[in-house]
Parts: C-alpha cells; structure tokens; sequence
C-alpha cells in the first residue's frame, strides 16, 4: 500500500513525463494538419495532388526513422538511463520542428527548401521513434501492482491532449487568418507554437527521477548480446510489432490524414475540419484511462480483439457514409 506522499509523487512523474510527451507528440503530428499549406510552400508543381502526395510523403519519411531511432536512442536509454534519453529526444524533436518552421519556401532558395523539410521532418522521426516507446517504459516501471493498463495509458492521453491542442488552436487560427495568410505565413505559427515550449518541458524532464528498474538492472549487454537475445524471440519481436499496426493506422489516419481529405476531397470548411478534430481528440482523451483500466481488469488480449474487430466493421461503412 503507498503512503500518501507515495502517491503524491507517482502523480506529479506521471504528468511529468506525460507533459514533455505532449509536446513531441504535438511537434511531431502538427505537420499533418497544415500538409496543403506545406505543398504549397515548399512543393509546388503544376498539379496541386502532386504537390499534395509529394507533402504526405515527406510527412511519412518521419516514419522511415523511428524504427531507426527506437533502436539506437533506445540502446542509449539502457546504458544511459531513461531521463538523459528522454532529454536527447526532446532536443533532436526541437531542432527537427524549427527547421520545418523557419525554412524559407521554395521560391526562395529552391530544391534547398524541401530538402531541407525532409531532414527537418527525419529528425522528427529519429526523435519519436524513442520518445513514445521511453515513455511507455518509464510509465510502466514506476506503475504500482495491478496498475499497469491505467500508468501506460498515460502515454496514449498525451498524445491525445496533443491533437486536441492542435485541432483548438487551428480553430483558432483559421478564424484569424485569411486563407492566404494561412498558405503565406500562418502555418508556421503552430509549429513554432510547439517550440516556445520546450524550455519549460526540458526543465521538467530533467527534474525526473530515474526509475528503479533501471537503477537495479545495470548490466548493460553488448551489441551481439542483445542481437542474439533478438533473433531468439523473434516470434515475440514481430507479434509485438504487429500489435502496434492498428492502434498506429487508426491514430494517424484520423488525427493526421483526415483533416486534409476533409479539405481536398469533402471540401469542407477548415474551422469544421479542426472542430470535428477537436471533437475525436476529446472522446479519445475520455477513453484511453478506460481502456487502461479494462486492461488492467481483464487482460489486453480481450479489449484489443473487440476495438480492433468494431474498427474492421465500422470503418468501410463510415467512409461510404461520408
């Protein structure tokens, strides 16, 4: 049983780290939501879904890293602990969104332009592929008994205060903002929104306390150990993997892709788009610490067959009806 102070400072790590969290789920999502502005800044081309597909692409290149950045910065957290790995995320996800936000567009200095995006956004993914995976560790090794659905949760709500900051505040600034302000300039303002916070997040990340797990289990294994312990459990390795296909597909299909098909293909307005956006983020935020708890009553094997069977027979259905 914890004592009182106990509990007081499982809470404040818990929104401490789920804060810093929030901020490099923000910088890396935002993209997303302004990708026909970007095509236009920094892909132009005769054909505007040319432009389009050609921004969509250089937003999933951040995806292209995270296997990469889970792997090395992961490596890193072991031998260096969860904080000071937490801490080069933060740092490389800053440098990854203020290159996307300041770089001058393609009419200014040419193919340096995109160019320069795509490494922006490669950072980003070298960032997140760590920074999700370190969180839900550090989540689950300072979780109390039987409560580990509800801690890891936490990780998942982040992401989701993220979207809905992201969906207010391009309701906001859709109101504010002509159109062609929007394509000129305005679509750098959130992500440069996302930048003004990370002093604040760095001081509370390094004002984390490393876990005990880690501070207990100090013997760090060599590149070939951990390679074979790999290739041995490669069966665990890829089931683990394919558990994350749906929870991801579903995630940045709605939050990420949805907003520009409502735009380019529904046509409809953008302070609609970031409102119904708003709206998804805030029933997500509602039922994540559910489902952690559910998890944590009746196992994850039950609830993540019945959302991922509801999401197989609604989704088909959904679209058409759209």
């Amino acid at each position: 049983m914890l004592s009182p102070a106990e509990r007081r400072a499982k809470v404040r790590a818990v929104i401490r780290v789920a804060s810093c969290n929030f901020i490099e789920a923000y910088d890396f999502i935002v993209y997303g939501y302004y990708a026909n502005y970007i095509a236009a800044t920094f892909f132009p081309t005769a054909n505007e879904f040319a432009s389009l597909m050609l921004s969509l692409v250089t937003f999933g290149a951040g995806y292209l890293m995270r296997p990469l950045g889970a792997i090395v910065l992961g490596a890193y957290m072991d031998r260096k602990g969860r904080k000071k790995g937490l801490i080069l995320t933060l740092g490389l996800m800053a440098v990854g969104t203020l290159s996307i936000a300041v770089t001058p567009g393609y009419a200014a200095i040419g193919l340096a332009a995109p160019l320069l995006i795509v490494a922006g956004r490669l950072l980003q993914g070298l960032s997140a592929g760590a920074e999700f995976g370190g969180v839900a560790i550090y989540l689950s090794e300072i979780a109390t008994p039987g409560r580990r659905g509800f801690f890891c949760s936490w990780q998942a709500v982040s992401q989701q205060v993220a979207v809905v900051f992201a969906a207010l505040f391009g309701y906001a600034l859709t109101m504010l903002v002509s159109p062609e302000q929007m394509t000129l300039w305005g679509w750098r303002i959130p992500l440069l929104a996302g930048i003004i916070a990370i002093p604040l997040i760095l001081w509370l990340r390094r004002s984390l306390e490393e876990t005990e797990a880690f501070r207990h289990s100090r013997h760090v294994r060599s590149t070939d150990q951990v390679l074979r312990i790999l290739a041995a459990n490669w069966k665990l390795v890829v089931n683990g993997l394919a558990l994350t296909v749906m929870t991801t597909t579903s995630f940045y299909l709605i939050t990420a892709y949805t907003p520009t098909y409502a735009r380019q293909v529904l046509h409809m307005a953008p302070q609609t788009v970031f409102l119904v956006t708003l709206l998804v983020g805030l029933s997500n935020l509602g039922w994540l610490p559910v489902g952690g708890m559910l998890t944590d009553r009746f196992g994850a094997r039950p609830l993540m067959l019945l959302v991922t069977a509801a999401a197989l027979a609604t989704a088909y259905p959904a679209m058409i009806w759209l």
